[in-house]
């Protein structure tokens, strides 16, 4: 009689352990892009070839300062990032910390340490800030690095890819995260936003970088800003500015009409010192903002602002006053003024946020019997630490 062999089975929770299946990779999808009906013409060249000077007035309605408490543990240079709640004031410093300051401008707290340890970060490069849980995240050069507003440390959160120079607060728990490793990739690997998701603990989504050709050596971040409870973004190489729907759904907003104007094809030899030439229609887009009128795109070739209610755009030429290039001549106080190139938020509920650095108020041509600036030099030193700009802009 043969004899049968006999099987043990092994319950399937055990046999998963002692001999569990190879682990699979998930990719991270990319975000769809959708046309829309509705989309706004913004057009850059017609506005440049009609560009001049304008006045601050013709976008703004009125000009607060708000000096900062300046002492010797929160002395401010490198400013990247503002921002300004009914309470409090977040700062970020380039390479440097947060700090937290109330809404009349008391210094409070440090946020954040310089180091190599598990709470610390090396080189902060911007910080994003939940306002409604009172959170700040650090962005490192890869990790973010989470505290509360008095400076007590949540989370850690480490990424093998270069973050960004600009990132925004989708909703919390949920950040749109810049990558500046993007660029390094060949075409149809490119990716130059990730959204993030501290559920998840991972990118959740991707953007894909529209440009298929190569990419000259060039500081090509894309923009992005937020409105009215909606994050909206666009890529270096692109001429839509897109709504985020969901993290995996962009919609069409607004298109970027450029005319003769083009995207560089050649490398940027004023990074390294040298100087470009033959480059007059190369247009470099870096940032953008908006409010309930104005839509703001700063570019290498002036600040264009489009008119929603006119339905016109216009650009106002860069010039130089003393050490700063201003974007407006600044008829409201006659101080001069400047977009922050960094903060991807300058425009925070209708008020468009600045600095100047306190000596700009002691120089020349500055009107010091306009009434504010006079109540300001009465509490103010060449020295102190830069005073907020705080433009009311017109609706």
């Amino acid at each position: 009689m043969k004899k049968i062999a006999k099987f043990t089975f092994l319950p399937v929770f055990l046999v998963l352990f002692l001999f569990p299946f190879p682990a699979v990779a998930q990719k991270v999808p990319v975000a769809k892009k959708l046309p829309s009906e509705k989309i706004i013409n913004i057009d850059l060249y017609s506005a440049y070839e009609k560009s001049k000077i304008y006045p601050l007035s013709a976008v703004a309605e009125s000009v607060e300062y708000l000096p900062l408490e300046t002492n010797n543990e929160c002395l401010l240079a490198n400013i990247v990032d503002v921002t300004v709640t009914s309470k409090d004031i977040i700062v970020g410093v380039y390479e440097g910390l947060c700090y937290h300051f109330n809404r009349q401008g008391k210094f409070l707290n440090v946020i954040g340490s310089i180091g190599k340890g598990p709470k610390e970060f090396t080189k902060l490069i911007t910080c994003v800030v939940d306002t409604a849980n009172r959170w700040v995240y650090a962005v490192d050069w890869y990790k973010l690095v989470k505290f509360d507003f008095e400076g007590n440390f949540l989370e850690k959160y480490n990424f093998e890819k270069t973050l960004g120079m600009q990132n925004v607060m989708l909703q919390p728990g949920q950040i749109l995260m810049g990558n500046t490793s993007y660029q390094n990739a060949k075409p149809g690997e490119r990716f130059s936003l990730n959204f993030f998701s501290e559920k998840n603990k991972k990118h959740i989504s991707k953007v894909a970088c529209e440009k298929q050709g190569k990419i000259p050596f060039c500081v090509c971040n894309p923009s992005m800003y937020n409105y009215e409870g909606e994050t909206y973004l666009s890529d270096f190489w692109s001429d839509t500015i897109y709504r985020v729907k969901n993290p995996n759904l962009l919609e069409a907003y607004a298109v970027l009409d450029k005319g003769k104007f083009e995207y560089r094809n050649s490398e940027d030899k004023s990074i390294l010192g040298g100087k470009n030439t033959g480059e007059e229609n190369v247009i470099e887009i870096s940032r953008m903002a908006e409010n309930s009128r104005f839509i703001f795109i700063v570019t290498s070739k002036g600040t264009f602002f489009y008119d929603k209610s006119k339905k016109e755009t216009y650009c106002s030429e860069y010039f130089k006053l003393e050490n700063m290039w201003a974007n407006f001549k600044n008829d409201i106080t006659s101080v001069p003024f400047r977009i922050l190139l960094n903060a991807p938020n300058s425009i925070q509920n209708g008020t468009l946020i600045s600095h100047n650095d306190a000596y700009q108020f002691f120089e020349e041509g500055i009107d010091t019997n306009n009434p504010k600036i006079k109540k300001l030099l009465h509490r103010l030193q060449p020295d102190d630490n830069p005073v907020l700009v705080l433009v009311k802009l017109k609706e």
